[in-house]
């Protein structure tokens, strides 16, 4: 097994653990494995970057590079939510939260639509899916109906040179019984402020030094639980 498959394969083990200690109410066991999470999806970034390089290396001027990400890496479904044409405010949010719910439609996980942001999944949870574009470098403001939800979901589109990707954050339950009370709140609304810091993210809450966000990244089977 490569270097990539084992670091794949970890990721996914510790994405488990995380689901299992969200349905636990184990908020320090979230952490503790959201730390090792962010450590094995920087060696992901750093492995594809040299790959990418390497492959530079071999191209012909003028020809178009490949990564490593394009190319191989499974589960590459972000991919079809890069360069999402520009669209303002409501509009973008509906074609991002659209393309992500056909992602999960992909992955046999149905949810339906309640009302506006909320949805709920076959369990009777209630799930809130906020979206945001950068309002400014490195920072989503988002924002979901104050105890309209169970579970939310935060898509943040994040500006890549002329491209764009988005970032899906899960946070379960167990996560808004700890800080739940912490968070701002504004006009029946319940506010998150997310943060780039170097290669991770956190959720700024608070009273808190910031809570990061690797461990609640791309965590699909919160909807399965």
């Amino acid at each position: 097994m490569d270097a990539m498959n084992q670091l794949m394969d970890e990721k996914t083990r510790l994405l488990g653990s995380i689901a299992e200690a969200a349905q636990r109410g184990d908020s320090q066991d979230v952490l503790k494995s959201g730390g090792r999470l962010e450590k094995v999806e920087s060696l992901i970034r750093r492995y594809d970057n040299l790959v990418r390089d390497i492959s530079s290396l071999k191209e012909a001027p003028g020809s178009e590079v490949v990564s490593y990400d394009q190319a191989s890496r499974p589960m590459q479904k972000k991919a079809e939510r890069k360069n999402i044409s520009s669209a303002s405010g409501r509009a973008l949010g509906k074609t991002i939260r659209s393309t992500f719910l056909k992602e999960l439609a992909d992955r046999g996980i149905r949810i339906r639509q309640v009302k506006g942001t909320i949805f709920e999944a076959l369990s009777g949870k209630r799930i809130g899916i906020a979206v945001a574009s950068e309002a400014i470098p490195d920072r989503w403001f988002l924002g979901l109906p104050l105890g309209g939800f169970d579970h939310a979901i935060l898509l943040c589109e994040r500006k890549i040179g002329d491209n764009t990707t988005v970032e899906d954050f899960w946070f379960p339950e167990s996560f808004f019984e700890e800080y739940g009370n912490r968070m701002s709140h504004s006009a029946d609304q319940i506010k998150f402020n997310i943060a780039r810091r170097g290669e991770g993210y956190v959720l700024l809450v608070p009273g808190t030094q910031g809570v990061r966000c690797s461990a609640f990244r791309e965590n699909y089977r919160l909807l399965e639980l």
